[in-house]
């Protein structure tokens, strides 16, 4: 079996250590050498704005320094990684924002605001377009805010977090079996939200085997290209979804993986806009190297790939 080496673990690190943002540095540390997640909170806070929301580039491919329902997201899904409860300290002020940024009358969430016009970003994050690019956001970011929303929903009203759950789980039943990356990926986020309701849970796991065995790319000739590929799903041999994988074809990413490291031990991005600000995304493509470099040493590891 293919392992990451020592070696190649330790140029990784290293760039983790030292030229990524202090946030991966912390859950770097958090993942791999017992650090607590004190040091995680404290690199989520100069993303946090009064609003309560997160910005300011949280998200590498939009700089604005406004709050989004995707760069909140994002930070819930740090938070939840780490283990955070309803008392850990700015997690409140998001889930207000989520709700005050809700839109009663689509039962939805805007994905970004007008604000991320004020500062470079990839064309794909273009306010206008949002709403057509997203396909109304019936699920990107809707059913991942949803799960944030149950998870700490000692901390939001009942009948708002049971409705807006119900109507996700229900739509995903109705949807086709094809799904688009991004909104399958915001069901997987669901799907991990602890404490789901029993059957719906189970039909949701139903459902989505069915739609990761059409919508995810199973062809490593296919892999280079920006696709939704089996470990972006199946975060671990325990995930729920691994049984609608071949293991074969998880074992034939596990080794893309090893075999995509560069040089300098780091993943980066197969997309790029420096065409729009080449300053900017300088910037961003240093900053997705060190999330994709994180993402991708904690898979290996959840799959026993590190040496």
């Amino acid at each position: 079996m293919k392992m990451l080496e020592r070696d190649q673990f330790e140029r990784a690190a290293n760039y983790l250590r030292h030229e990524a943002r202090p946030l991966e540095r912390a859950l770097f540390a958090h993942a791999f050498e017992g650090g607590g997640r004190t040091a995680v909170l404290a690199a989520l806070v100069p993303y946090q704005n009064d609003d309560g929301g997160f910005g300011r580039a949280l998200e590498p491919d939009m700089r604005a320094a406004a709050s989004s329902v995707l760069a909140t997201t994002i930070a819930l899904d740090i938070l939840r990684r780490v283990g955070a409860t309803e008392e850990t300290s700015g997690l409140p002020a998001a889930l207000v924002y989520l709700i005050d940024n809700y839109d009663a009358e689509t039962g939805r969430w805007p994905i970004i605001s007008p604000a991320v016009e004020d500062a470079p970003h990839a064309p794909w994050w273009a306010y206008a377009e949002s709403a057509a690019n997203f396909r109304d956001f019936w699920a990107n970011p809707r059913a991942s805010v949803v799960g944030y929303l149950w998870q700490y929903r000692k901390l939001v009203p009942s009948p708002f977090v049971e409705g807006a759950l119900r109507l996700a789980a229900t739509d995903l039943l109705t949807y086709s079996q094809m799904m688009e990356m991004h909104d399958l990926m915001c069901y997987v986020d669901l799907l991990a939200t602890p404490g789901l309701p029993g059957e719906m849970r189970e039909n949701m796991i139903d459902k989505l085997r069915r739609v990761v065995v059409r919508s995810v790319v199973m062809d490593p000739a296919e892999w280079n290209d920006y696709n939704l590929k089996p470990l972006t799903v199946v975060r671990s041999p325990q995930s729920e979804l691994a049984a609608a994988v071949d293991p074969a074809v998880l074992n034939a990413n596990l080794d893309y993986l090893l075999d995509t490291q560069e040089a300098d031990g780091t993943w980066g991005p197969n997309w790029a806009w420096d065409f729009i600000d080449a300053d900017a995304w300088a910037v961003a493509e240093r900053e997705w190297r060190g999330v994709l470099t994180l993402r991708n040493l904690e898979t290996l590891q959840a799959f026993g790939r590190l040496a």
